[in-house]
């Protein structure tokens, strides 16, 4: 599957996309933790303090947010393309 980055997603994995192998009915949790064990510096982005994912960030799955589809538990195939986007502040 693939993993595309975007804004400080993307700084702190230094590529806009990667592949990354999952065993079957692996869910965007189980991406995720993937993710932050390969890249200690995206647990911040993802998590809080406690260990919860922290909901302003964007995650898509082709294209289609996760709150639209199973949420954290949305269970992944082999072609599919996640989308991580923090979201973007300014003023």
């Amino acid at each position: 599957m693939r993993v595309r980055f975007y804004g400080m997603a993307y700084d702190e994995v230094g590529t806009r996309e990667l592949s990354v192998d999952l065993v079957n009915d692996s869910t965007v949790n189980d991406l995720l933790s993937i993710l932050v064990e390969r890249y200690p510096s995206l647990t911040k982005l993802v998590y809080n303090d406690e260990g919860v994912f922290r909901e302003y960030l964007e995650v898509a799955v082709n294209k289609t947010d996760i709150i639209g589809l199973d949420g954290l538990e949305t269970v992944l195939k082999e072609n599919d393309t996640v989308l991580i986007m923090p979201p973007i502040g300014g003023g």
